[in-house]
């Protein structure tokens, strides 16, 4: 008799074959969760995905979002969870589909879900499983598969994976299944959302204990075939990082040596070999006497892992050269062989390339030096400076004029940047999103007061094209 009743109630929660056809105004009395705050979500719906996770961003700047599917349309929910054994035949599994980008490779280190519980048991327990995809667009071969426990229970938990699952190009599917017993009433759904269309392929869902007496007791299928009406998507987002296949050009810089520029007092013996990641080169002697214009380019690699990075210099003037050093942390024009890290080996000429590729640590600087391999050289061209890696949102730059620091103050700011070494020509600022916000400045004072509170990039050119980005926070 009592097995009578618990089946009776799991099939109430069967009425996911109802209850996860209507919206929230059901007859199931939601209980009071004090849930953390784990995202803050856009209050408006969006006409494309792009559009929401663009604003997403912008109000998570520390969220490392890859992905996001939550827009606040009307929801429902589906269940998704692993019970006891005495009640194992009514377990079942959800999944929705993503896609990592042609060209780009993915280190997802988190999965969020939102989620609802008829009861005020939360689980505390997660199932976080990784699949290919299918020819018929459903789950394949598991990638990975990892059990994430909570310090507190959570409707909808940001799950942190073990170590940061890489994911090549192509379409994937992401399961995640609470573990939670049915016995004092735990019980926990996915929530969905309904829109005109869905994102790629609808959701899949499975019990393979056929407890719920749907189509999909042995195999995955989706949504709509295992229970009519749920030809819907999952709400779910992923966080890590987005990388590369292969390097790609990160920042730019055009520049040319000039006269005026700051002078180096020895320049570095070219031995025609370039660094290259991975190894450590001597430095190389014998070093050349004299005055060598030069100017300089820092780059941080704010990542906490390390960042392999390759600086191209292409140089179009026919006759005069320009060679490439890397130094760790700082530039002593004075003695160029401390803080020495790498060099192009060669100089560049008639749009020939002067290449170095370096092994940045985790949170470390890098100076780059260019400077003239003839003292007094007169350029006619400006060159082109190309920062290269497979993961370009770790790399930042941070001053780059004739080897002077460019430095803006206050930051935090709440009306007025004040710019120190370099004069203003230009001044662009972007927002977390990448929408360019218009400003007014002088040589010296950007005016930001209109600006909303948050995280802003700050892009600045003199009058000779020199070029630096910086970042600051409007208060």
């Amino acid at each position: 008799m009592i097995m009578k009743k618990i089946t009776l109630l799991l099939l109430t929660a069967c009425n996911l074959l109802l209850f996860s056809q209507t919206n929230r105004n059901s007859d199931v009395q939601k209980t009071v969760q004090q849930l953390p705050v784990v995202y803050n979500t856009p209050t408006k719906p969006y006409v494309t995905l792009d559009a929401y996770n663009k604003a997403f961003n912008s109000q998570n700047i520390n969220a490392p979002l890859l992905y996001g599917q939550f827009p606040p349309i009307g929801t429902s929910t589906i269940t998704s969870q692993q019970f006891e054994a005495a009640n194992a035949q009514y377990s079942s599994n959800a999944a929705d589909d993503f896609t990592v980008p042609a060209g780009k490779s993915w280190q997802v280190s988190a999965v969020y879900v939102r989620g609802y519980s008829v009861s005020p048991v939360y689980p505390t327990s997660y199932n976080v499983t990784f699949y290919t995809n299918t020819a018929s667009n459903l789950p394949g071969t598991i990638v990975r598969t990892e059990n994430v426990m909570l310090a507190a229970g959570s409707n909808s938990p940001a799950l942190p994976l073990a170590t940061a699952l890489t994911l090549a190009a192509g379409k994937y599917w992401v399961s995640v299944q609470a573990v939670l017993d049915f016995t004092g009433g735990g019980q926990w759904y996915w929530e969905t959302y309904t829109d005109t269309a869905t994102l790629s392929a609808p959701f899949a869902w499975t019990n393979p204990g056929n407890g719920f007496a749907t189509p999909c007791n042995t195999v995955w299928n989706t949504g709509s075939i295992c229970i009519a009406g749920q030809l819907k998507d999952l709400q779910f987002s992923l966080d890590g990082i987005e990388t590369n296949a292969v390097a790609a050009p990160c920042k730019t810089y055009v520049g040319r040596i000039l006269s005026t520029d700051l002078t180096e007092t020895t320049r570095l013996y070219r031995d025609a070999v370039p660094s290259v990641c991975g190894t450590t080169k001597v430095y190389p002697t014998p070093a050349f006497s004299g005055n060598y214009h030069y100017k300089s380019y820092t780059i941080q690699n704010t990542l906490s892992t390390t960042n392999c990075v390759t600086v191209n210099l292409t140089n179009p003037d026919p006759t005069n050269q320009v060679h490439l050093v890397a130094y760790s942390g700082s530039f002593n024009p004075a003695n160029i062989a401390l803080n020495y890290i790498g060099d192009s080996g060669t100089s560049s000429f008639g749009s020939s390339v002067a290449t170095m590729s370096i092994t940045m640590p985790a949170n470390s600087t890098m100076v780059i030096v260019a400077n003239e391999a003839v003292a007094n050289s007169t350029f006619s061209v400006d060159y082109t400076l190309d920062i290269l890696s497979t993961n370009c949102g770790g790399i930042l730059r941070t001053g780059e004029v004739g080897g002077k620091s460019v430095s803006i103050y206050p930051n935090p700011v709440k009306t007025i940047l004040f710019v120190n070494g370099m004069k203003v020509n230009d001044a662009k600022v972007y927002d977390v999103s990448g929408k360019l916000i218009a400003v007014k400045s002088t040589e010296n004072q950007i005016n930001v007061e209109g600006l909303a509170k948050g995280n802003y990039l700050l892009q600045m050119k003199d009058k000779d094209g020199n070029s630096t980005t910086t970042k600051f926070i409007k208060k």
